[in-house]
């Protein structure tokens, strides 16, 4: 597996309507729409420091290197296309969710298998996510809204990143978001399902 992105600081935000967010995001920069994007998550009841997901036929793993007062610094840690190694799963996967495997000889895992391994874990659980973003260049950040379905749930998010934390903050104060609690991904998966 392998993995070439830099650390970024990120602040996010959940709700079932954030429209006066995404009219801010407008007024400041020109959004442009992603195609759909249908991801599966790996969620551990053990930890939220790792965010373990497959979309568009990779798995994709990141970690929690650390809290700087509000943000989170997000590291990729893997990326790789579907099927993996049995052994990047015992040693980069399961790790990161927090579990102790011993997969042995198995076969690579394709998409289904590894989330039938998943499965099968008692502290283990996956989502999946249905995403319809709209990515923002702000100064040095990006932005996204996302309009989100988790099973039967529609929400939307609003994401702020960049590699450098006073950016991203800046960003975050001028979108009205400061004092706002930043959930990730995998926190807000895990207090939904756990």
């Amino acid at each position: 597996m392998s993995s070439s992105d830099v650390a970024r600081f990120e602040f996010r935000i959940f709700a079932a309507d954030l429209a006066s967010v995404r009219d801010k995001l407008n007024l400041r920069a020109k959004g442009t729409l992603q195609d759909p994007s249908r991801e599966t998550y790996i969620v551990s009841r053990r930890n939220a420091e790792s965010n373990v997901k497959i979309r568009a036929g990779c798995l994709e793993v990141k970690g929690l290197q650390g809290c700087l007062r509000a943000l989170e610094q997000w590291m990729p840690i893997a990326k790789s296309p579907l099927p993996v190694p049995a052994a990047d799963v015992e040693n980069v996967v399961a790790p990161a969710l927090g579990i102790d495997v011993e997969l042995g000889d198995l076969p690579p895992f394709t998409e289904a298998a590894l989330i039938g391994w998943a499965e099968t874990q008692s502290s283990l659980a996956t989502v999946g996510v249905l995403k319809h973003r709209m990515v923002f260049e702000l100064a040095d950040c990006e932005a996204e809204f996302t309009e989100l379905q988790i099973g039967f749930q529609r929400l939307q998010t609003v994401a702020v990143e960049a590699p450098e934390a006073k950016d991203v903050e800046a960003a975050v104060a001028s979108l009205g978001l400061a004092g706002a609690e930043n959930v990730s991904y995998t926190a807000y998966l895990q207090r939904h399902l756990f």
